[in-house]
């Protein structure tokens, strides 16, 4: 059940207005739990991405002045991809086009949904 509530969720996140797709990767492994969006390849993205935050893990110690890091954001030619922790050990992948109108604040409250979902499993 909660399972379900929580692709829902990651589904409904897809589908807002400006976002292509998104995933849930659990940190360590770079495993899929489950991906939404209307952008083909989102799983492979998504997959891929999560590697940007694994090597912020193995090099956070060069970053140490800075702080933990919060989310990182990849600009690319046609793209952009968020990588965001979301609950314990757990990673949020979104894509983006890189003109879209997105409603940032309304993303981070869904995304705050997405992690108490992840704890609660």
């Amino acid at each position: 059940m909660k399972a379900q509530a929580l692709r829902n969720a990651l589904e409904a996140m897809a589908g807002m207005p400006g976002l292509e797709g998104c995933a849930l990767v659990e940190i360590e492994a770079g495993m899929v739990w489950h991906h939404a969006g209307h952008i083909g390849g989102v799983q492979t993205f998504a997959e891929a991405a999560s590697d940007y935050w694994r090597l912020y893990n193995r090099l956070s110690h060069q970053f140490k002045d800075l702080g933990d890091l919060r989310a990182s954001v990849m600009m690319h030619a046609h793209g952009r991809i968020t990588l965001l922790p979301c609950g314990k050990g757990m990673l949020l992948v979104t894509l983006t086009r890189q003109k879209s109108d997105i409603d940032w604040t309304l993303w981070q409250e869904k995304t705050k949904e997405l992690a108490a979902l992840v704890d609660a499993l």
